[in-house]
């Protein structure tokens, strides 16, 4: 039996908060093009039992890069996204958002999910967990202080 093929929509409301994301917090998140990147939802399936990671980052590579307004596109499923509140979407696509390389020589890339590339999430929000908190604050109606190192200024 054939798998079924997954059927993609483009996620504008990600889109539109990842805009809004970078307007908010330019220096968390500078030199990151969010005309360059692009969210998609899988709408026909839901995210495979045992899959942990909510999302997917992809650098669209060269030659491809030639003929793509994007240079990179995020997946996600529909369910996924559905079930967060917009305080935890908000979350989601400023972890997102750390996976984008910030330096024209790193196009084609993504950073790895890390503590090295993603401490910044984990330390700011005390947790790896954050995503799970219905309660978590939201980042355009609060200012956050954005928590870059291990030591506290």
């Amino acid at each position: 039996m054939a798998k079924e093929k997954p059927v993609y929509e483009v996620n504008e409301e990600f889109n539109s908060m990842a805009v809004q994301v970078v307007e908010k917090y330019p220096e968390q998140f500078y030199g990151i093009n969010v005309d360059q990147i692009c969210c998609v939802n899988v709408v026909n399936k839901e995210r495979p039992e045992g899959k942990r990671s909510l999302w997917r980052l992809d650098a669209v590579k060269m030659p491809i890069a030639l003929h793509c307004t994007y240079k990179w596109y995020v997946t996600l499923h529909q369910n996924d996204w559905d079930s967060f509140n917009d305080s935890q979407k908000l979350l989601l696509v400023a972890e997102v958002l750390h996976g984008v390389p910030k330096d024209e020589t790193d196009e084609g890339k993504v950073i790895p999910m890390d503590i090295k590339g993603y401490g910044s999430m984990f330390r700011t929000f005390n947790t790896i967990d954050y995503l799970d908190d219905s309660n978590v604050p939201n980042i355009l109606d609060k200012d956050i202080e954005w928590v870059n190192s291990r030591i506290k200024e």
